[in-house]
């Protein structure tokens, strides 16, 4: 199955995003998509091709998403995916697997830092965002308030 383009995909498409523990450096773009690429190209489902796609953001995220309109993602292709990214990870020398790989700005002219969700919860600004329940439900930045980290508080 060849690569679906990010924007081509449904927005109920099933979705998953990974946090590197530390921003990969621009010459490793090519590594990243290489393996995001073939990925998506080689992706199955009990033999059955899946229709899948990334986006990468502030050389930082990983979002996959799969258009389960046509084949839906299984255990065992998950499970294929994890060994994917775990040798992009390996191939990075970085971190593609911790969930509190948490980064957050105060400003959008400011550098991303990476927090404890913790501290997160009482931050002002924004944050890169890996959480959603599909593809269309997915801000890749969000402002601290009002977001699943700081809920509007009930009257």
């Amino acid at each position: 199955m060849a690569l679906k383009d990010w924007n081509d995909l449904p927005s109920e498409s099933r979705f998953w995003c990974f946090s590197a523990a530390e921003p990969w450096v621009a010459e490793q773009d090519s590594l990243i998509h290489e393996h995001l690429t073939a990925l998506c190209e080689t992706w199955a489902a009990h033999g059955t091709p899946i229709q899948a796609g990334y986006t990468t953001i502030e050389r930082r995220l990983i979002a996959l998403a799969v258009d389960e309109h046509h084949h839906a993602a299984s255990g065992c292709s998950i499970d294929s995916r994890m060994k994917a990214l775990t040798a992009l990870s390996d191939a990075l020398g970085i971190d593609l697997f911790g969930r509190m790989h948490l980064y957050i700005r105060s400003s959008s002219s400011d550098a991303w830092s990476l927090t404890s969700l913790g501290a997160a919860r009482k931050a002002e600004g924004f944050f890169l965002n890996t959480v959603a329940s599909c593809k269309g439900d997915w801000e890749s930045i969000l402002a601290f308030e009002g977001s699943w980290l700081q809920p509007a508080k009930r009257a």
